[in-house]
């Protein structure tokens, strides 16, 4: 199985300086890293973006890089086949772990309770949240939040009115500018166990990034840069279960009085390595289970 990035569209050699330490960490270990220019797929197509690539033998192929609304991933499965490779998640699979109403009906049990809306609409989305009562809520669109901009963009106080929650969405939509996806999601807010002060506006709390590959626990690392606490991961690993995608990740997290919810999801390929999470520690992991399970044996055949 070969990797691959984005490149550094000023030095077109390098990859992008986002994931030049997963890349450099992978080529390190012995991994085949390949570069295409992400930038070329809006402005003229999947084909145009890869065109650099040599030409492929069908084997397996991992995406690193930025998230894609499905559609876009789906030319880019498409072109990257018609020049012999094969991603590891059909567009299918890609969709099932990044957009919030495809995964939320299979962890609900787990998760804070949520409303969505299909659309931008901050009106409806204020409606749909009666259903949640009065707060508090974090809003985000159907694949990620602006937790950066934690008061302004993404959390409604308890018993806020509707002005309140509007300009949050609002704000949100603003924020996301052009790669807003679909509509909002409303969840109920619940308090996490504090991991200390944050050096950004959102709380710091006691959450993880569970990565999974084919239905196992891969790895899992704290979300900022602490230290892990001993964890029986096992609930989640019976959740992973109930989705196709090869690749996905849980963030998970503690709330006060001790239980453990799924906060978030999203693929693999574009969920990145949490700072507690070397790549090199990331990489090897994913080398050893492919050695395991016989992956990079067979494609080694294949290549032969």
């Amino acid at each position: 199985m070969k990797l691959l990035f984005p490149r550094n569209e000023m030095m077109k050699k390098l990859p992008d300086p986002v994931f030049e330490h997963e890349y450099d960490a992978a080529k390190a270990l012995g991994w085949t890293c390949l570069l295409f220019a992400e930038a070329e797929l809006s402005y003229h197509g999947a084909e145009e973006a890869i065109k650099t690539l040599p030409v492929g033998d069908g084997g397996l192929l991992l995406y690193r890089g930025w998230i894609w609304t499905e559609e876009a991933y789906r030319r880019f499965c498409h072109a990257l086949s018609e020049r012999g490779y094969r991603l590891v998640s059909t567009p299918e699979q890609y969709a099932e772990v990044t957009y919030f109403p495809n995964y939320y009906p299979k962890v609900r049990e787990h998760s804070p309770a949520a409303v969505w809306t299909d659309t931008p609409d901050a009106y409806l989305a204020w409606s749909q949240s009666r259903k949640l009562g009065d707060g508090p809520f974090v809003l985000k669109d159907h694949i990620k939040s602006a937790k950066h901009m934690w008061h302004e963009a993404c959390f409604v106080p308890k018993g806020a009115g509707r002005e309140h929650f509007e300009s949050v969405a609002e704000a949100l939509r603003k924020e996301q500018g052009k790669t807003f996806h679909r509509g909002f999601v409303v969840k109920q807010y619940v308090p996490l166990r504090s991991r200390g002060p944050s050096p950004r506006e959102y709380p710091m709390c006691e959450e993880y990034r569970l990565f999974f590959w084919r239905g196992k626990l891969l790895i899992a690392s704290h979300y900022h840069n602490q230290a892990a606490n001993p964890t029986d991961w096992s609930p989640f690993e019976s959740l992973a279960q109930r989705f196709k995608a090869p690749f996905f990740t849980m963030d998970v997290a503690q709330t006060e009085d001790g239980a453990w919810l799924v906060v978030d999801m999203g693929a693999g390929e574009c969920s990145s390595l949490p700072p507690s999470l070397p790549a090199t520690t990331f990489y090897s992991e994913l080398q050893h289970t492919l050695h395991r399970d016989g992956e990079l044996q067979s494609e080694a055949k294949q290549d032969a």
